[in-house]
């Protein structure tokens, strides 16, 4: 009985040591990519990067790193100025001084004070994922807008509007109001290099830019990053 005991003792003891270990392991890989990460890109803050620990055998003993995940919680947008939070999803990202990525998806999300104090609109908030602002007489109706991308612009279009808690159809305003609100609130969008918009939204953060890009050079992304 003694014996199994202590035959137990060992293995518990063992998976405990193989289980710090990996997650030693995966906090140095971990800081190494932070450190990339802050030395390519100074004025981000608050960066903080994670790795399967799956993938953690093949990454200590391959010249590439299948998959990592990077949360950056304050950066200014050389493109625009806007201060804002990136979640960065790669793949395939090669350890050499010439970092190339294989495959790379970014969210760009722009704070929800920023957002509403270049809205435009003095009493702007954000509900049910959309921009909610007062129209018609004495701002008696409310109007949902939401953001829409196109030829390297952002702009907000009419999603529904309601008069005193009557809804009108979108389709049913006069044909210049989608005009009149994408003149208003149109902002040009430097997409960085290699990278391509995926999609724009408003959430409970802010408004939201997502990005897509294959076979990336890191030095020339984050030159326009």
């Amino acid at each position: 009985m003694k014996r199994k005991k202590s035959a137990a003792i060992v293995t518990t003891t063992a998976f405990v040591l193989l289980g710090t270990a990996a997650l030693v392991a995966e906090s140095a890989v971990s800081s190494k990519i932070e450190s990339r990460v802050q030395q390519r890109l100074p004025s981000a803050s608050g960066i903080s990067a994670s790795i399967p620990l799956t993938d953690l055998l093949s990454i200590l003993n391959s010249d590439s790193i299948k998959a990592v995940k990077i949360d950056i919680a304050d950066y200014t947008l050389k493109s625009s100025g806007r201060k804002s939070s990136l979640e960065i999803s790669a793949k395939e990202i090669s350890k050499s001084a010439s970092t190339r990525i294989g495959s790379l998806d970014i969210k760009s999300t722009v704070d929800i004070s920023q957002l509403l104090a270049e809205s435009g609109f003095n009493d702007a908030e954000i509900v049910d994922n959309a921009l909610q602002i007062s129209v018609g007489a004495g701002g008696l109706g409310k109007a949902l807008i939401v953001p829409k991308y196109s030829n390297n612009q952002i702009y907000f279009q009419i999603k529904s509007v309601s008069i005193m808690g009557s809804p009108i159809p979108a389709s049913s305003l006069p044909a210049d109001i989608q005009e009149q609100i994408k003149s208003r609130t149109v902002k040009d969008l430097k997409v960085p290099a290699g990278l391509k918009v995926k999609s724009v939204s408003i959430g409970p953060k802010g408004l939201s830019v997502s990005f897509q890009g294959k076979n990336l050079d890191l030095d020339s992304l984050a030159l326009s990053l």
